[in-house]
Order: C-alpha cells, then structure tokens, then sequence
C-alpha cells in the first residue's frame, strides 16, 4: 500500500486513485507488449482466413484439387432378340463412360452422382454399346438400331453379369485431379460403398485406398439461397476427345435459381451449363465449400436449367457409412499456403507448400502455386514489419510518457494538500517532567544576603557603620 509523509514527520493514509493509476499504466504497458506481435504482418492474413468470399482463383484451386476424374467400365452380356423371333446372349460387352466426384475424406473416400453406380443405368449402357457394336460390324444397320431402341430395347433386353441373375459388374479406377498433369496422371481402383439412384437422391460413394491423404472438399451444413453464385466442376467427356494430353477440369459459374422438390427428394435448380461427364462433380460456393453434385437436367431443354444433388443428401451418405468430412493436417497446410499465396506472402505460402510438396510429392497444384509464389518473391513487401516496429515503438514510448505525466500530476496534487493541512501534534513524551502549574508564582532570582552589622571593637580613626536602612537609597547615607 502506498503511504506518504507529512512535512512535520508525520505518516498519512495511502492514496488509491495513485495506485489504481499506478497498476492501471503498468497493465496497459504489459497488454501492449504481449499483444502487439499479433498486429504484425498477420492482419491481412487472417482477415482472408474468415472472409467469407475468396478470390475466384483461390475457389478454382481449392475447388480442383479435391475434384476428382472417375473412369467407369460396364461388363456383362445382353440378351437380344433373332430376327427369326428367337433370343441370345450375346457376347461380354463392355460399356465406358466417365464422371466426376469429389474427395470427402482424406483417406480416399469419393462422393459421385448416384446414378454413376447405377446397375440400371449400366443396363442402359451395355444395350446402347451393344446396338452400336452391331452397327459397326455390319449386322445391322443404324435404322435397325434406332427401331429397337423405339421399341423399348433398353427397358425390356435382360442384361445379366458373369453369372446369370447377377447385375452387370462395375470397375470404376479414380484419377485425383492433384495427380493429372498435361502428360501424366495417377489412377486409384475404387470400391463401391453406398449407392443411391436419382429416385433416392442420385448419390454415391467410393472408397480408394491412398498413399498419402488427400486434398478435401468440406460440405455446407446450410443449403445455397436463391441468387447465390456457385460453381459447378468437373471433366466433360466431350473435352477430352478434344484436347491433347490430359484435360483440367471445367469450372462453369452461375446462380442458384431456387431449391425444388421432387420424388427422389430435394435438389437444388441451378442456372449453369452442363454436359455428359460432369455427373457428380462439385457445385461449391464462394468458400469453396460443396453445395450439392452435378445430377440431371432436361434432355430437351437447351437453356441453363440443371439440378444438383442437395447437402443434406450428401452428407446424409457419409454419416450413415461413418466418413468424417474433416481436413488432414497436410490438406490444412495446403489451404493454409494457398491462402497465403492470395494474401501476397509469397515467402510463407513458398515455404508452406513445399512442406506439402515434400510429403506429398503427387499434388501437382501445390508444386503449381510454389513456381508461383516463387516466381512471385520480388513483389512482396518483406520490410512492412519495420514499419509496425516503428509504430509499434512509438505507442509504447507515448503510453510510458502519459503515465510518467500521470504521476508527476497526481504528486503535485498530493504535495498541495500536504502543505495545506494544518501540523500534526506530537505525541506527548511520558518520561518528560510535569509543566508547572498555572497558579504558582513565578520563581524570581534569590537576592544576596546583606552582610550583618560589625560587632567588634572599632578601632581608633574609624567610625562604627551604620546600619543602611533598607527602604533608604544610597543617596540618603552621610559618610564622615
């Protein structure tokens, strides 16, 4: 507790408004010394962590690097009819096609399309193939194939597997799009988890088993609203045919037009073009987060009317198969150096995504962005922090300065009320002697006894004193 003394000596109570001032000071000096490391260069970057809008090109990397390309074959055998009004099997037929996904958890499970595992739609392929093998080797012509289609060759032709009852066998092989590059790509064979068809919510999920984990794509838990923009992605079959090398994957932007109903349950109406191939691509929002597949639109509709599979539906699927749709710690340093790219730090996203290259030496996306934020070294500004230093240092000094002024304000004005007060009394000794009291006469000097008269015999010459007389001065003696 702080005390003072008077001017006499004497001690005084303690003044709180000092020390509160005191400790309030002090703990503004440590709060800024602590904190301020905080405001140094990160600002920028994690205002960009929490907005919710990223960069376009900050969505179409996160978006492709969970996009996966899916590469299915068909296999079984159809029973057609002879034109002599008999039946056969024919022999094995093999039906490809293609579709798109995406990564849902870092240790290899894939959501596509429902109908991109759909025995019935593989029925469908293997008769479609099956027609168009017989047209190509001259056993009937493209009249006839169409006439059998008329007459309902893909809904009433058995088409069973190796053994008879089964359905037609699927072999789907993955390609992560982090692993394709214009010459090259990697490829993963899937097994088939989940699958529900168009009427069921048309969803699907693959498990593969990955070296290393994988780029993830988050699900909303909220459903996009009506005019919000969002991206579909995925592999167009009619791209590849005409591209040389491996295709990038296609990004078609455009609005939600409203959320409809159906028997298969909700889905969600979007205003994007798509095509054959895109089956269960990603439609994610400007987070980057995923708001529904790519599912079906009106064969005879040439406008932008297409639908996309619900959130709910998709993450319906991986709770009931036990997927957690979480990222890894490497996908976290992935996003982290892809947002730091985007911030302009470059230094901090080269070395982030080196780590993941380093780990992962198959994500070709984050070997893209490393050359960038390489290449991008000489516009970063990597003297800023001098200037936060500077004000940094200047706001301390003025803080140490207002305190100082506070205290030399607050002792002046003590020092006034001292002066001010009257004196405190002394504490009375108990060993001193007792006053006189006020009644008594003073003491006066004791005078000097007057010398008694002579006794004896005087001598011849000399006269006897006299007594002087007290009440008489000295004038009023006779000296013989």
């Amino acid at each position: 507790m702080l005390t003072t003394r008077s001017h006499n000596g004497s001690v005084r109570g303690s003044n709180p408004r000092l020390a509160r001032a005191i400790v309030g000071a002090v703990a503004i000096c440590v709060a800024t010394a602590m904190l301020w490391p905080a405001f140094g260069g990160t600002v920028a970057a994690d205002a960009a962590v929490t907005a919710a809008d990223l960069p376009q090109e900050q969505v179409a990397a996160i978006g492709e690097a969970g996009t996966v390309y899916l590469s299915g074959t068909w296999s079984g055998f159809v029973n057609f009819p002879r034109p002599d009004g008999s039946s056969a099997w024919s022999n094995e037929v093999d039906a490809s096609f293609s579709c798109s996904g995406f990564i849902a958890s870092s240790d290899g499970y894939v959501v596509t399309a429902g109908h991109c595992a759909d025995p019935a739609e593989g029925r469908t392929s293997l008769v479609d193939q099956f027609l168009s093998d017989e047209v190509a080797n001259g056993d009937i012509t493209e009249a006839d194939a169409q006439a059998y289609l008329a007459a309902g060759a893909e809904e009433n032709w058995p088409v069973e597997g190796a053994q008879s009852g089964e359905p037609p066998v699927l072999a789907m092989k993955v390609y992560p799009a982090i692993t394709i590059t214009a010459d090259d790509s990697q490829s993963f064979d899937a097994v088939l988890v989940d699958d529900r068809p168009i009427g069921q919510g048309d969803s699907a999920l693959f498990k593969i088993d990955a070296r290393s984990p994988l780029p993830v794509l988050l699900v909303s838990p909220n459903a996009p609203s009506t005019g919000q923009t969002v991206d579909a992605i995925g592999y167009p079959g009619n791209v590849s045919g005409l591209v040389s090398g491996n295709p990038e994957p296609t990004f078609a932007q455009g609005q939600v037009s409203g959320r409809q109903q159906t028997s298969g349950g909700p889905f969600t109406q979007i205003g994007v073009a798509m095509s054959p191939g895109m089956s269960g691509g990603p439609v994610v929002n400007t987070s980057g987060d995923v708001v529904g597949t790519v599912s079906f639109g009106p064969s005879s509709d040439t406008q932008q009317l297409n639908f996309a599979t619900a959130p709910e539906t998709i993450s319906a699927i991986l709770a009931r198969n036990g997927v957690s749709n979480e990222l890894s710690d490497l996908d976290a340093l992935f996003r982290k150096g892809l947002n730091e790219y985007f911030t302009g730090h470059f230094h901090d996203a080269a070395a982030d995504l080196g780590t993941v290259t380093t780990r992962d030496p198959a994500n070709a996306i984050a070997q893209q962005y490393q050359t960038k934020a390489i290449a991008s070294f000489p516009q970063e500004n990597t003297t800023g922090w001098v200037v936060w230093v500077i004000i940094g240092a200047a706001l301390f000094f003025i803080i140490v300065i207002v305190v100082v002024i506070l205290l030399v304000v607050l002792l002046r004005s003590r020092r006034r009320k001292l002066a001010d007060a009257p004196p405190v009394a002394l504490a009375a000794d108990p060993n001193a002697p007792a006053p006189a009291s006020a009644s008594a006469p003073a003491s006066t000097p004791e005078q000097a006894p007057l010398p008694a008269p002579f006794a004896g015999p005087v001598p011849s010459g000399m006269t006897q004193p006299v007594p002087m007389d007290p009440a008489q001065g000295p004038s009023d003696q006779e000296v013989h």
